[in-house]
């Protein structure tokens, strides 16, 4: 019983710490992977062997939480099915985590092609020019850009396509100034630089944003792990006190409404901290 409990307590530290921490925690070195370079484009692909690694470590995780916090089988078996939920969190941490390092790399995107221009090449000579010089993902973005060109689309057809495919809304302004060049012969290179220009002051203004959006962010981590640690502390010091709230229908009804209760506020203060802290970031 004594390693039980030992075991209990250890798991309720590494699930603190993993949310506090976790998505600070660097496993391996930030790239992106070969097969990423082209953008997927299949329907309904079938899961990696790393995604199913994240759904069975990810249950075994939350079921172990669950039994540290509650001490219940029926509890920890409802935890440990619960895997599908972590692989969804991982991957939309992903891609916003692969948005955010986009919008970054924008600039230097911007730089790439305005000097090229000013080269005195053409927008895809520039294009070609500018690609293999630019850091990843936004190389493999404009790869794929690359690639609908020379099965026939126009610059301004494959940038609107592969922005509409990836979600980086920060190619609308190479797409309407491909336009404008390709329409009314504009200077392209100026657009480019007033555009960077533009970007870089927006860019300084995102990082006192996203500081404030973090601070907040860990105060509602914080504040959601609480009343389970507690809850687990108590239980592990005086079991007969909290045996109703776990042992009985009454007391596990009132648990699972808690809970429910706890992870609604949290879902809804994240979107209250992004719609007001997060606007222009």
């Amino acid at each position: 019983m004594t390693d039980l409990l030992l075991l209990a307590a250890f798991l309720v530290a590494v699930a603190v710490f993993w949310l506090l921490t976790g998505h600070k925690v660097k496993l391996r070195v930030r790239t992106v992977r070969l097969k990423d370079e082209v953008i997927e484009t299949r329907k309904g692909p079938g899961k990696s062997p790393q995604d199913r690694l994240i759904v069975i470590a990810g249950g075994a995780i939350l079921g172990g939480i669950t039994l540290a916090v509650t001490g219940a089988w029926y509890f920890a078996l409802a935890g440990s099915l619960s895997g599908t939920l972590v692989l969804r969190w991982w991957k939309k941490k992903q891609e916003e985590d692969r948005m955010e390092l986009l919008k970054s790399q924008f600039i230097d995107v911007l730089g790439q092609l305005e000097s090229a221009m000013y080269g005195g090449l053409n927008p895809y000579q520039s294009l070609e020019d500018a690609v293999p010089n630019m850091p990843r993902p936004a190389r493999d973005v404009f790869y794929e850009v690359l690639r609908r060109t020379r099965t026939g689309d126009t610059l301004v057809q494959a940038l609107e396509a592969v922005r509409k495919e990836t979600g980086w809304e920060e190619l609308k302004v190479l797409s309407m100034g491909m336009s404008l060049y390709s329409r009314v012969g504009c200077d392209l290179a100026e657009i480019c630089r007033h555009a960077m220009e533009s970007y870089e002051d927006r860019e300084s203004f995102r990082g006192i944003v996203s500081a404030a959006v973090a601070q907040n962010m860990m105060t509602l981590k914080v504040l959601t792990a609480l009343p389970f640690v507690f809850v687990g502390l108590a239980r592990v010091m005086a079991p007969g006190f909290t045996a109703p709230l776990f042992q009985t229908m009454e007391g596990a009804f009132i648990f699972v409404a808690a809970t429910a209760w706890i992870m609604s506020g949290n879902v809804i203060t994240r979107r209250m901290i992004k719609n007001t802290l997060g606007q222009g970031v």
